[in-house]
């Protein structure tokens, strides 16, 4: 799965596929443009499909395209554009690799080509109805294993694009789902706009009575620093919801991740309810890493929603932040370097824990065990971490919990907390 901006330059890339074309790493392929990762005799067409999403179609098609290694993959491809406010926004492109089937379909219509040829030579030297009959029975006969291994063959195709037809309705829902949340966003920042201004009234018209405090009793002094200092935090608080709601553009810069942690951490808490308790355990001092503030707070949360589910609503987060020193191949990551100093945030839940069936495809684009879930959620946390260099650790216990590690190479260059 690929997100294309509206130039059709690469700023998203997910999926075990796309080590086929950058086994080095997928930040080579952002920033690239998806027309170039094409042989030269097929640029055209893909233009053509491109221009033609541009206007608001979703386009399919099936080329053939070589993979890093040099050989030839055959590829079904589904282009489709995310519209907002009657404006091309970007691209949701998904790939698929058909190699298997296209090899299938041409290979029975060899075996069908082949069963015909041998039908009419049988025809064409049969002297009369009883030799013909007789030809033609032993004929059914000796083919009659491979008409069944065909079946057979047939039977697992019809299989392969059932499964392609579901693949694309899911892109369709997920392309609905951008747009709805898109509207979601615009929405969220233009009530808290609102509510800010409103709030600024409220800090004005109590500043001007703490002014006049000395005509008041201590007990209403009191209850006017409370009031004054409520409307403060609900003014911070509507910012931080601007900042979470704007689609914000890719700004990587050195951050401390134990303060990102702890101010989402109070953010959060908002979010999800008072029934979840959030705990942050942060080590003492500086944990520089580079990274894309919005981005990784985006992961955070879907992280923190998706252990809020786990537990049905109930129970406690604790979000642990610290660095270590590993030795390279020691952690079982989800990325094959491993930087040997390392900071992290580790998010661990009191929910039932998973199986390994469900931790091996947890961050597989589309898989889910929520009802009505995209199956996105967790996708776009890996990609995210992946882009910053980092990599995710799973550890899952039946009936404790599950513990979700984000990993990031810590920034070795100049630094200065914002604290």
């Amino acid at each position: 799965m690929k997100e294309l901006d509206r130039d059709g330059v690469i700023r998203f890339v997910a999926g075990l596929g796309c080590t086929s074309l950058a086994p080095e790493g997928i930040e080579r392929l952002v920033g690239t443009r998806w027309l170039d990762l094409w042989p030269r005799e097929a640029r055209d067409m893909v233009a053509r499909v491109l221009d033609r999403a541009s206007q608001g179609e979703r386009v399919e098609f099936v080329s053939p395209r070589q993979t890093a290694s040099g050989t030839s993959r055959w590829w079904e491809v589904m282009v489709a554009p995310v519209v907002a406010d009657d404006t091309l926004d970007h691209f949701i492109v998904i790939s698929r690799d058909v190699t298997e089937r296209v090899e299938l379909q041409s290979a029975l219509e060899a075996i069908n080509e082949l069963l015909q040829d041998r039908l009419n030579e049988t025809v064409a030297r049969s002297v009369s109805a009883t030799t013909q009959y007789g030809t033609l029975l032993e004929r059914f006969e000796s083919e009659h294993g491979a008409r069944r291994d065909a079946e057979s063959q047939l039977t697992s195709v019809s299989e392969q694009l059932d499964m392609a037809s579901r693949a694309r309705e899911l892109a369709e829902a997920s392309a609905l789902q951008a747009q709805k949340q898109q509207a979601i966003g615009q929405l969220v920042s233009g009530i808290a706009h609102d509510f800010n201004n409103m709030l600024q009234t409220v800090i004005v018209s109590l500043s001007g009575l703490q002014d006049e405090a000395d005509e008041l009793t201590p007990h209403q002094r009191r209850m006017l620093t409370y009031a004054v200092e409520g409307s403060r935090h609900a003014t911070a608080l509507t910012r931080r919801l601007l900042a979470f709601a704007r689609n914000q553009p890719t700004r990587p810069e050195p951050i401390d991740l134990g303060d990102l942690v702890e101010s989402f951490a109070d953010f959060a808490r908002h979010g999800m309810g008072g029934r979840i308790g959030i705990e942050v355990l942060r080590q003492p001092g500086t944990l520089p890493i580079w990274v894309d503030r919005h981005g990784i707070e985006q992961a955070l949360m879907n992280v923190c929603l998706n252990a809020r589910d786990a537990m049905e609503g109930v129970g406690s987060i604790v979000m642990q932040v610290g660095d270590r020193v590993v030795d390279e191949g020691s952690v079982d990551m989800l990325r094959e370097a491993s930087p040997t100093h390392q900071v992290f945030v580790c998010v661990g839940d009191t929910g039932g824990g998973m199986p390994d069936e469900v931790r091996q495809r947890l961050f597989e684009p589309y898989f889910t065990t929520k009802p009505g879930g995209s199956g996105l959620g967790l996708a776009q946390v890996y990609g995210t971490v992946a882009q910053a260099g980092g990599g995710v650790e799973i550890e899952s216990d039946a009936g404790i919990g599950t513990r979700i590690r984000l990993v990031f190479p810590r920034y070795a260059g100049s630094f200065t907390s914002a604290a």
